[in-house]
C-alpha cells in the first residue's frame, strides 16, 4: 500500500537525533574551501566526529595516453598530497581524529565514493557562488555534490562571515520547507540541532505572491498542517516558530534569514532529474551563494 504524505512526512521527522560519526571536509585549497574548515572543525568537537580531510585531482584535459601527461599528474597528486597533510598535521586538528583522503577524477563521483567507503555522516564544502553566465559556462561543483550526495551537505557559501570554530553556535536556525515530502527530508537535522544547541527554529513557508489568499488564513492552515505531522515529543523541547511569507521563495529566505541573523539554514533539496522532471525552479543554489550563513542540504534517502 502506497503510504500518504502525512505518514511518510511524519516518519522523516519523527526521526532520531543525528549522529556525526564520521565528517568529510573537501578542499580545492582556495581561501574559499580554507573559510568552510572551521564549520567542520566545530561539529566535530561538539559530535567528537572524525574528519576526513579531502582533496580530488581534477586535471585539465590532457591526452592521458600520452607519455607527457604522467609527470604532470605525479606533480598534481604530490602538491595536492603535501597540502592536505600539512592541514593534517596544523596545530587547528589537534584532538580530533582525522584522516587524509586523495582521489583524482570527477568530484561528485569520487566524493560519493568516500561517502560509502568511510561511513560520512556530513559532508563539508565552500561554493564561490558564481552567477549569471559565469555560473553557466562553469557550472556549479558544489551544486552538483550536494544533489547527488549520499548524505547531507553543510556548504558555506562566499556570504559567510569568516569565524574561528570556537565562535561557532547555532543560536537561530532557519527551516523553510514547501510542504513536499523532499522539503521534510530536512525536517529531522533542523530539530536535532535545535535541540543539540537549545537554538530557537524558525520554520518558513513562503506563498508566491501570485496566490491571492490571506496572510492570516495562511498562517493559520500552515501551523495545523505541522502540527498534524511535527511528532508531539517535539514540542516539550522545541516549539518551533511558523512564520508564512508571501514573496520569490530564494530572496524571501535570504531575507528572513538576514531579518532573524540565522546561524543556519537548513533545507530539503530535490535531485537533478526531479527539478527536471517536475520542472521547478531553482532556490537552493541562489540560498547557499547568497545566505550570510551555512546551509545545511538534505535529499530524501540521503
Amino acid at each position: 500500500m502506497e503510504k500518504t504524505k502525512e505518514v511518510l512526512t511524519h516518519e522523516l521527522i519523527a526521526a532520531k537525533p543525528i549522529k556525526l560519526k564520521n565528517i568529510l571536509w573537501t578542499t580545492d585549497f582556495s581561501p574559499a574551501s580554507e573559510a568552510s574548515l572551521p564549520h567542520a572543525i566545530a561539529l566535530a568537537r561538539r559530535y567528537e566526529s572524525k574528519i576526513y580531510l579531502a582533496h580530488v585531482i581534477v586535471p585539465q584535459p590532457y591526452p592521458m595516453v600520452s607519455p607527457e601527461a604522467v609527470p604532470y599528474l605525479e606533480d598534481l597528486r604530490r602538491g595536492s598530497s603535501n597540502r592536505l597533510n600539512a592541514l593534517a598535521e596544523s596545530d587547528r586538528l589537534q584532538g580530533i581524529p582525522h584522516e587524509v583522503l586523495l582521489a583524482r577524477g570527477e568530484v561528485a563521483e569520487d566524493l560519493n565514493a568516500m561517502v560509502r567507503e568511510h561511513q560520512i555522516d556530513l559532508l563539508v564544502l565552500a561554493t564561490h557562488g558564481r552567477r549569471g553566465l559565469r555560473r553557466l559556462l562553469l557550472g556549479s561543483v558544489a551544486e552538483e555534490v550536494w544533489r547527488t550526495a549520499e548524505c547531507p551537505v553543510l556548504t558555506v557559501g562566499p556570504h559567510t562571515l569568516a569565524r574561528h570554530e570556537e565562535d561557532i553556535v547555532l543560536r537561530q536556525i532557519l527551516y523553510p520547507t514547501d510542504l513536499s515530502a523532499e522539503s521534510f527530508a530536512a525536517a529531522p537535522f533542523a530539530l536535532s540541532f535545535a535541540l543539540e544547541y537549545e537554538s530557537r527554529l524558525t520554520v518558513l513557508h513562503v506563498v508566491p505572491a501570485t496566490i491571492r489568499t490571506s496572510a492570516r488564513l495562511l498562517a493559520r492552515a500552515f501551523r495545523d498542517e505541522l502540527h498534524e505531522i511535527f511528532p508531539v515529543e517535539t514540542v516539550p523541547w522545541c516549539e518551533p516558530e511558523c512564520v508564512v511569507e508571501s514573496g520569490e521563495p530564494a530572496e524571501t529566505i535570504l531575507r528572513i534569514a538576514k531579518e532573524r541573523r540565522a546561524d543556519l539554514i537548513v533545507l530539503g533539496v530535490r535531485s537533478p532529474e526531479a527539478l527536471a522532471r517536475q520542472h521547478l525552479s531553482n532556490v537552493a543554489y541562489p540560498v547557499v551563494a547568497g545566505a550570510d550563513c551555512p546551509v545545511l542540504t538534505v535529499r530524501v534517502g540521503s
